[in-house]
């Protein structure tokens, strides 16, 4: 007789609307070859187990020493204490005592002594990074991962052998990151090469709230760059003798992104290569802000999200397979078996998408679930979690500062943490799932996800999506469960049918298709996002800290206390900052590293700020704007400048502004009105006329502007300079700058933007002891076509600022130019060696305090 025909008790893991799992006390309906089966499930070991979570201090204690090691390295002794603390555990355990924290204090130490590698390594005599100098090099070596081919430009990364000069060869070791001006579309991870190029030194934008891109690759054993401006300059000596395995994997991605391409072009192909494969070089940048203001943009990159909803899909089709099976259900091993064989999809996954450091640690972390549904622990899914993540810790410590580790595992953190404290979630999963209990409970995991990462998102991207929770439970959806699947089918089926792979290649492009019109559809909502300023490491700590105390108020004496401590320091924190931007008595100016441009932010007593001049460079191609001036602005909460000054339409001052001019509510542009032949000239135009931004010219300027008793005079150029500029050919953009003195009671600063000695001389004529200033930008970036004698006599400064970049192509500033100002007794300050140059005056003194020094230093002068 079939036991199956009989109604049971024994439990059958794996089937059924919760899991299965041996210690839920659900009811399980199993259908198996057409018999229903009724069984109420009793704990087979008693009352239900609850699980401790020793990994979650571990694990915070690890990062914890992970932190300190980034913020106070070289401390002595970590390694003592690191043997000290592993011997006392050792013999506590011997001698049957409990041991409490001082495992906690050894994976601290652990934590702290892991980074020091990654902060201060103590590199080799012959490290690629002690060759830099300002000759080239016949440099060979070996691509260390997959170029990043773009429009303009290659990038990869180079594991350097050998350095040659003058018939000297100097094996070295380290790596280094090449760019190539132009698309080398041959090159291989593995192949050999040889190029010709000096060495750089990576270098920041030293700037308050500015990324430590030197840090960033460092953390990826990267210490060096270099720069060829033709790819005639690279050769490839041989190509790549990697395994096997990797040889497949990289035929197959070619054959899949050969696939793709034979899909007409549309919109949605490079987002369908970014999903398949990760490779996400040709998802333009208007696809991207539109993902970004629909606040979707994490799926573009190959992260848990995909990995799970992969693993998710690939699990429950397993388990439907097997439990087809009558042995494996009396074998009670159809949850397992679908948890192990889940694995393979996701490996599969994992690999074709490249491995990515991202994608490794989404890999990981989903299988240390999948691991955990395999021993029968999916219950105890924090502690899965603390494991992950201190796998992946343990094995790359420097991922505790990227993006993607802090965004996946907070959200699933948060997700799992929200579910569990809010009563009526156990109400929705109770019974049944119907569509609308399912589609609830989507929704509040989009919710907890969005909301867990809320302070993250606006700490490294400055805006947040207000329609995110909408368009998530749209487009999530559709990615995940459509687009990704239909992906890697048809990857499965090209090696035996390439037309049918063809066709669903298409449908998924259809597919992904739709959901870009969608996206671009809500992105265009005015309220779809606002940017936000940086909230500071304090404020990200109250938000989480608020969000414990809101979940435990009613079952913890303590949250009620951490409440009240929390609404004193927000209080204290809003206060502080209202102090800092709105009651200020000083005008404080910065000037702002660029590289090679000018910038400087003027915040005037009470709160208005004026920006003149934003950097920039030529092309664009990096948005100086965006990456530079934006974050300064945000890290001092500022989110409007009330006023623009351009100073003249030159790259290096004007294309910085544009991004300010659309995201910052600029209400006024001062600027000389000469038009130039210049696609960036003609957007910032366009945004201005978009903006409804009011602009004043010559005209208007010639008077005296008084705001908050701050005083701006615009001394140059003429008020007829336009009509000049035929008779007088010196009259350039350059020689056209505007020249703006800004007094504060008795200090004045003196910024003259790019004039020459034809200006110098006509601007000393015009306003003679007019230019007597305190502060004096260095006309040009110091070069030696400015700063005449005569025009540094009647300015008479107490104190030059020069504002270029670091060992630039020009030789700014010239020696000879540096060396007069020396005479002149000016004190120098120069934004490629201090950083950003704050100088702050209450109308009487000037504090300078360079951004890398630090310090503060009080100055003479004449007031």
């Amino acid at each position: 007789m079939n036991p199956l025909n009989r109604s049971w008790r024994n439990w059958a893991p794996g089937y059924g609307g919760h899991g299965g799992d041996r210690r839920s006390n659900e009811w399980l309906k199993v259908s198996v070859n057409n018999l229903d089966v009724t069984s109420r499930l009793m704990p087979a070991d008693g009352p239900p187990q609850v699980y401790a979570r020793p990994l979650i201090p571990v694990l915070l204690a690890f990062m914890g020493g992970i932190t300190m090691g980034l913020y106070w390295p070289g401390l002595p002794g970590v390694f003592l204490g690191v043997s000290f603390a592993l011997l006392s555990c050792i013999f506590f355990v011997w001698k049957g005592r409990k041991v409490r924290l001082l495992p906690l204090v050894l994976f601290l130490l652990l934590g702290y002594w892991s980074l020091q590698g990654w902060i201060a390594p103590h590199l080799p005599a012959n490290h690629v990074s002690r060759f830099i100098d300002d000759h080239p090099w016949h440099i060979i070596g070996r691509l260390d991962d997959r170029p990043q081919c773009m429009p303009d430009r290659t990038r990869f990364t180079l594991k350097v052998e050998s350095l040659t000069r003058k018939q000297m060869c100097y094996p070295v070791t380290g790596a280094i990151r090449v760019t190539v001006r132009g698309t080398v579309d041959h090159l291989r991870s593995g192949d050999r090469i040889a190029c010709l190029a000096k060495l750089k030194e990576l270098r920041n934008f030293n700037n308050p709230g500015g990324f430590n891109y030197r840090r960033y690759m460092a953390f990826r054993g990267i210490r060096a760059s270099a720069y060829l401006s033709k790819k005639e300059f690279l050769v490839r000596l041989h190509a790549a003798g990697t395994g096997r395995l990797h040889e497949a994997l990289q035929r197959a991605r070619e054959a899949v992104s050969s696939l793709i391409e034979r899909v007409p072009p549309q919109d949605a192909r490079g987002l369908l290569k970014a999903l398949i494969i990760g490779d996400r070089s040709e998802i333009s940048p208007e696809t991207r802000e539109v993902f970004n203001r629909a606040g979707i943009s994490h799926l573009l990159a190959i992260s848990g999200l995909h990995i799970g909803m992969v693993a998710t899909l690939a699990f429950f089709a397993f388990r439907y397979l097997l439990a087809r099976s009558q042995r494996m259900l009396l074998a009670a091993r159809v949850t397992r078996g679908a948890a192990l064989m889940s694995g393979l999809p996701v490996l599969f996954y994992g690999l074709l998408a490249g491995m990515s450091p991202p994608t490794q640690r989404a890999v990981i972390m989903v299988m240390a679930f999948l691991v955990a549904v395999l021993l029968e622990r999916e219950h105890d899914t924090i502690n899965t979690l603390a494991f992950a993540a201190l796998a992946i810790l343990i094995i790359s410590p420097t991922a505790l500062f990227g993006i993607s580790f802090q965004l996946s595992f907070v959200a699933v953190f948060a997700i799992l943490y929200m579910l569990k404290k809010l009563p009526f979630v156990l109400k929705l999963r109770r019974g049944p799932l119907t569509v609308l209990k399912r589609l609830a409970l989507f929704l509040l995991v989009s919710a907890a996800a969005i909301l867990g990462t809320l302070p993250i998102t606006l700490y490294y991207f400055n805006q947040t999506s207000l329609i995110g929770l909408f368009t998530n439970c749209l487009l999530v959806p559709l990615v995940g469960f459509l687009v990704v699947p239909l992906g890697l089918l048809a990857v499965l089926i090209l090696p035996v049918a390439a037309t049918g792979s063809l066709w669903i290649m298409k449908m998924a492009l259809a597919v992904m298709q739709g959901g870009l019109s969608l996206a671009a559809l809500f992105s265009k909502c005015p309220f779809a996002a606002v940017k936000t300023v940086t909230p500071s490491f304090l404020e990200i700590g109250l938000y989480y800290g608020l969000a414990w105390t809101l979940f435990n108020l009613r079952h913890s004496r303590l949250a009620k206390a951490t409440l009240l401590g929390i609404a004193l320091v927000a209080l204290a924190d809003g206060a502080y900052w209202a102090e800092q931007r709105f009651g200020n008595h000083d005008l404080r100016t910065t000037f702002i590293d660029v590289g090679q441009g000018n910038a400087a932010l003027l915040e005037l007593p009470g709160g208005p700020c004026v920006l003149v001049d934003g950097g920039g460079f030529y092309d664009n191609r990096f948005d100086v704007g965006a990456r530079i001036v934006a974050p300064l602005l945000w890290h001092k909460k500022i989110a409007t400048v009330e006023t623009l000054v351009l100073s003249h339409p030159n790259s290096d001052h004007l294309n910085g502004l544009l991004f300010i001019a659309r995201h910052f509510h600029v209400q006024t542009v001062w600027m000389n009105r000469e038009d130039v032949p210049n696609e960036q000239y003609q957007d910032f135009l366009d945004i201005i006329s978009e903006k409804d931004i009011r602009i004043m010219g010559l005209e208007e300027l010639s008077r005296p502007q008084t705001i908050n008793g701050v005083r701006f005079q615009v001394l140059y150029p003429p008020r007829d300079f336009l009509e000049r500029k035929t008779q007088d050919r010196w009259r350039t953009p350059n020689n056209n700058s505007l020249v703006l003195k800004v007094a504060f009671d008795k200090v004045s600063f003196l910024l003259p933007g790019d004039i020459e000695a034809e200006a110098e001389k006509e601007l000393t004529a015009l306003a003679g002891r007019t230019l007597e200033s305190n502060v004096l930008l260095a006309p040009h970036h110091g070069s030696k076509s400015s700063s005449t004698p005569g025009f540094l006599n009647f300015v008479d400064a107490d104190i030059a600022v020069i504002s270029a970049g670091w060992k630039n192509m020009f030789g700014f500033p010239h020696c000879t130019i540096q060396k007069r100002y020396e005479s002149m007794g000016c004190q120098i300050f120069r934004t490629d060696h201090g950083g950003a140059i704050t100088i702050t005056t209450d109308g009487t003194h000037l504090r300078v305090k360079p951004f890398l020094s630090g310090r503060v230093q009080l100055c003479p002068s004449r007031a």
